[in-house]
């Protein structure tokens, strides 16, 4: 990927940890979108650490600067909850895959915040992850259904969803904001 091709703006880039390996897929015109973002260390206590056996899904809001040599805050906490509760890896999916680090970015005109692919790549990783965590934080009420639309797919598909907490509006807490030794809990679907 050439990072000159799309900006999501932004200016903290973390490398990676010694141990931590990555990939990232990028798509779309200028490389725009990004639907999924993997991250995958040695665990000294088991022999294999491959991604499929025992990775956890986060699902955010939106990507940002984070590739697969770099990391961004949200994803550097994401990573130090999936170590803290023994998993081998994790993907980061978002319900919107458009990159920027301010979410109003996704509603200037001629952005299209979730690419045609987003979804149906969410479920079928989702099927394969040993938990799925619901991180998409508040919600601009324009972009609302991007996690609506997300949350109903899995929810047919019989995954079970787990989270940091809730937000007043029933939204799942973004890992950013919440302590480090913060419990998952059932992310339980909430009533209209």
């Amino acid at each position: 990927m050439n990072a000159a091709l799309h900006n999501p703006g932004g200016k903290v880039k973390l490398r990676l940890a010694d141990g931590v390996g990555g990939d990232a897929m990028f798509w779309g015109e200028n490389d725009c979108y990004r639907p999924i973002l993997t991250r995958k260390w040695v665990n000294l206590f088991t022999a294999e650490t491959r991604l499929p056996n025992n990775f956890v899904l986060w699902i955010g809001m939106n990507p940002s600067t984070a590739d697969a040599s770099f990391d961004d805050p949200t994803l550097n906490k994401v990573i130090d909850f999936s170590m803290a509760w023994d998993f081998d890896g994790l993907a980061m999916m978002n319900v919107c895959d458009y990159r920027a680090t301010d979410p109003k970015h996704l509603l200037k005109d001629g952005v299209a915040p979730r690419s045609k692919g987003n979804l149906p790549l969410i479920r079928d990783t989702a099927k394969q992850a040993a938990k799925v965590v619901a991180a998409w934080g508040n919600l601009d009420r324009r972009l609302a259904h991007f996690a609506v639309d997300t949350e109903d797919a899995l929810r047919r598909d019989g995954i079970e969803m787990w989270c940091l907490g809730l937000n007043k509006g029933g939204t799942p807490k973004h890992p950013l904001y919440v302590r480090g030794d913060t419990p998952l809990v059932r992310f339980k679907e909430i009533p209209v």
